[in-house]
């Protein structure tokens, strides 16, 4: 009734990110990393089958920050790098949802899961099915509303437990800032606003899926 976007129910989880808004903790700086954020943390997971679900949301008003990062969901080691990273954009100029294969260190393999026509003013609902392991038998399979667009075998971290973080991460900022796409020359980030819904992780599919209505 207030205007905001729902998936399901009365509620959603809206992220704002402005120029500056960059944080710190021991042992790490956004602020000095060229960095900014605000993230929600899940549960610490040590090994096994998981799932793990989410909708997302892009106004229309969402802008295209490449050539800098953003990232929009996100399963990080503790004590370690991230592994898997689910990005706005990475080739440039098109935007759309890109998923990041980083379990090496570095981005092993680069696949987009939705166009920006897909995402913008529209609700779209990730599905991830992922075995933890360090070894061969891991496995990690995405679906985008209902379809299974990447599966993945093979070693899903490389340290002890692993977490989803969701929200807006976005890094590299004087790669826009210095960008030939700032015509404005703004000596920031333009604002970005997303929007959440349905994050829920469990042991089985069941648990995390719910009832949700079609998407229109």
């Amino acid at each position: 009734k207030d205007g905001h976007p729902v998936r399901a129910g009365d509620k959603s989880i809206r992220f704002e990110v402005r120029p500056g808004d960059c944080g710190h903790n021991d042992g790490w700086s956004d602020c000095k990393k060229d960095r900014e954020r605000h993230e929600l943390s899940g549960k610490r997971i040590s090994s096994g089958e998981w799932w793990h679900a989410w909708s997302i949301f892009l106004p229309e008003d969402f802008i295209n920050v490449s050539p800098a990062k953003v990232a929009l969901g996100q399963f990080h080691q503790e004590k370690g790098h991230v592994v898997w990273m689910f990005q706005n954009q990475s080739d440039y100029t098109r935007g759309g949802y890109w998923f990041d294969n980083q379990v090496p260190g570095y981005t092993k393999s680069l696949d987009r899961l939705l166009t920006n026509e897909n995402m913008i003013g529209k609700w779209n609902d990730i599905l991830v099915n992922v075995k933890w392991s360090k070894k061969d038998n891991g496995f990690f399979k995405v679906w985008v509303n209902n379809k299974l667009i990447h599966e993945y075998m093979g070693p899903t971290k490389t340290k002890s437990k692993v977490y989803f973080k969701f929200g807006i991460y976005r890094s590299y900022l004087k790669r826009w800032i210095y960008s030939p796409r700032n015509k404005n020359k703004e000596k920031g980030v333009p604002t970005q606003v997303v929007y959440f819904d349905e994050v829920r992780t469990g042991k089985t599919k069941d648990k995390v899926v719910g009832k949700l209505p079609p998407l229109n």
